[in-house]
C-alpha cells in the first residue's frame, strides 16, 4: 500500500489531484521505495510550501541519492546531464501501466526534463558532488568502471531490495530466467551480471515498485473522489497522452539490456526511457480487463452507498 489518499479538488477553476500520507509511510517509501509514489515525485524538481530540516537533510537527500545511483547502474560509462535526468526522472514510469494503456503522455519524460534542466542539475548539485562513483567533464559525466566490486558498493547507495538476491528462491518465477548457479553467491553472481550488462534483474525490481501501485492508485481514486471527478482526470489524461502521439516518428522497443558499447545519444536515451514494462500483448490485455473490471466496480460501490 502507498498509504495514500488521492483526491481531487478544484482552484480557481483548475481540476487538482492531491493526497494525504501519514510521516511513517512517507519516510519509508523515500526510503526503500515501496511504492515510489511520493519518492518519485520528489525525483524531480518539487515546490515545498512548507519543509522541516530534519526531512530535507534525512530523507529527501537519501531518496535523491538512490535516484543518482539507480541511474549509474543503468546508464554507460560516460552521459550527459540530459541522459541522466531522463533516466532518474524515468524510474518512477518504469512499470506504470498507464503508459502502456495510453494515460499517460509518452513523451512525458522528456517534457519534465528539457525546460526544467537548471532546476534538476541545482537539485542534484550536492549528491553529484559528494557521489564518489561520479566525476565531471568536458562531455558531461564519466562513471567509475563497474565491475562486481563497484556494484557491490553501488548496492550500498541504492534501496536494498533492488539489487538483492533471494538464496532460499533460486528456482523461484522471478529468478528462473537469471539461472543463478547454487554453488556460487548468488549476490556475487548478480553483481557480475549487472557489471556485464545484463540489467534485466534490475531493471525488473524497479518496475515492481511502481506496477502494483500504479493499478491500484486510480481504483481508490474512483472510490474516494467519486466516479466524475476520477472520470474527469483520466479524460484530462488521455487527451494528453493522444497529443503527445502526435508527430511522433515510430520507435523499436529497446532490449532491456543497454549496450554499454553505443555512444548513448539524446535520441537512444529518450527510446530506453520509452521501454516500459508489459511488452506481451496478452499480459497488457489481462490488465485492460483487470483495470475494466475493477473500475466498474467501484462505481458500483460509489453510486449504491453514495460516496
Amino acid at each position: 500500500s502507498s498509504g495514500i489518499n488521492a483526491e481531487y479538488g478544484e482552484v480557481e477553476g483548475v481540476l487538482l489531484k492531491y493526497g494525504v500520507i501519514s510521516e511513517h509511510h512517507l519516510y519509508q517509501d523515500l526510503e526503500r521505495w515501496d511504492t515510489m509514489y511520493v519518492a518519485g515525485r520528489l525525483h524531480k524538481p518539487v515546490m515545498f510550501l512548507h519543509q522541516d530540516p530534519s526531512f530535507q537533510d534525512q530523507y529527501l537527500k537519501l531518496n535523491l541519492r538512490s535516484a543518482l545511483h539507480a541511474a549509474i547502474i543503468l546508464l554507460p560509462e560516460r552521459f550527459s546531464a540530459l541522459q541522466l535526468f531522463c533516466v532518474i526522472s524515468h524510474l518512477s514510469y518504469a512499470g506504470d501501466v498507464r503508459m502502456k494503456l495510453g494515460g499517460e503522455n509518452p513523451n512525458k519524460v522528456r517534457n519534465i526534463v528539457e525546460p526544467n534542466l537548471t532546476h534538476f542539475t541545482s537539485l542534484y548539485e550536492e549528491v553529484i558532488t559528494e557521489s564518489p562513483f561520479l566525476e565531471r567533464t568536458d562531455y558531461g559525466y564519466l562513471a567509475r568502471p563497474r565491475n562486481h566490486r563497484t556494484l557491490r558498493q553501488l548496492h550500498k547507495m541504492v534501496p536494498h531490495k533492488l539489487l538483492a538476491v533471494d538464496p532460499d528462491n533460486l528456482d523461484g518465477p522471478d529468478n528462473r530466467a537469471f539461472r543463478f548457479d547454487r554453488n556460487v553467491d548468488p549476490a556475487f553472481q548478480l553483481y557480475r551480471k549487472v557489471a556485464s550488462g545484463d540489467l534485466r534483474f534490475f531493471d525488473e525490481e524497479i518496475r515492481k515498485c511502481v506496477r502494483t501501485a500504479s493499478i491500484l492508485q486510480p481504483i481508490r481514486g474512483f472510490i474516494t473522489a467519486g466516479p466524475l471527478k476520477s472520470a474527469r482526470y483520466s479524460l484530462a489524461k488521455f487527451a494528453k497522452s493522444r497529443q503527445g502521439k502526435k508527430g511522433r516518428r515510430k520507435e523499436e522497443t529497446l532490449p532491456a539490456v543497454v549496450d554499454k558499447e553505443r555512444p548513448m545519444t539524446d535520441e537512444y536515451t529518450e527510446m530506453y526511457a520509452r521501454n516500459m514494462v508489459l511488452r506481451n500483448p496478452v499480459e497488457r490485455m489481462n490488465l485492460v480487463i483487470l483495470l475494466v473490471f475493477c473500475g466498474g466496480f467501484s462505481i458500483y460501490v460509489s453510486v449504491r452507498f453514495g460516496s
